[in-house]
């Protein structure tokens, strides 16, 4: 992954927003999201995910992908300028075995914008940013947002409280607030 694609932050995230007709984004909600949800979601003009833990193993996801980049482009083609952008969320805790696999797959497939949970956003910002793609990390203390920032993340997923049974215990008020106070990227905010 040595040749970092040339493209700056704001223009990934200038094609990233193209087609959306709202700011907002289908979660990745575990056991619930897959292929069918992300392509509705995004035929509705809005950015749309799935937990790569959904599909139960390697041939699966690659089979979803596969599926979700040509439904993509098939609304796409029907739709032009009206399709929000398709989404995966990684698992990047070291002890996740499938990760290896997972960002192959990422680097073949090229979803637009990539997710992370669980672990630093490092690798897969290396992996993403290499096609143009752009990577938005999940984070539930400043602690971790601050990480997330410093590792290259075009976005933040500031987990709140109240966002779903996740782990943000801070308001989502308040957290939004002192993001701010040292990050000037976007920022979705859950809870």
């Amino acid at each position: 992954m040595s040749n970092v694609a040339k493209v700056s932050r704001a223009e990934r995230l200038r094609a990233l927003t193209g087609g959306m007709r709202l700011p907002l984004v289908a979660a990745p909600m575990f056991l619930v999201s897959g292929p069918d949800l992300v392509l509705a979601a995004c035929r509705a003009g809005i950015a749309a995910a799935f937990p790569t833990p959904n599909a139960r193993s390697i041939a699966i996801l690659e089979g979803w992908m596969r599926q979700v980049v040509a439904g993509h482009a098939e609304a796409c083609k029907a739709m032009p300028g009206k399709v929000g952008p398709w989404a995966l969320n990684l698992v990047m805790h070291s002890s996740y075995d499938r990760l290896g696999p997972e960002l192959e797959l990422v680097d073949r497939y090229q979803p637009p914008l990539v997710i992370t949970a669980l672990g630093s956003p490092a690798q897969a910002v290396q992996h993403v940013h290499a096609y143009g793609g752009t990577v938005f990390a999940d984070v539930s203390s400043l602690a971790f947002a601050r990480k997330a920032a410093a590792a290259g993340a075009d976005g933040l997923v500031l987990v709140s409280a109240g966002a779903g049974g996740h782990t943000g215990k801070v308001s989502p008020f308040a957290f939004v607030q002192a993001v701010r106070e040292f990050y000037d990227g976007i920022i979705v905010l859950g809870g």
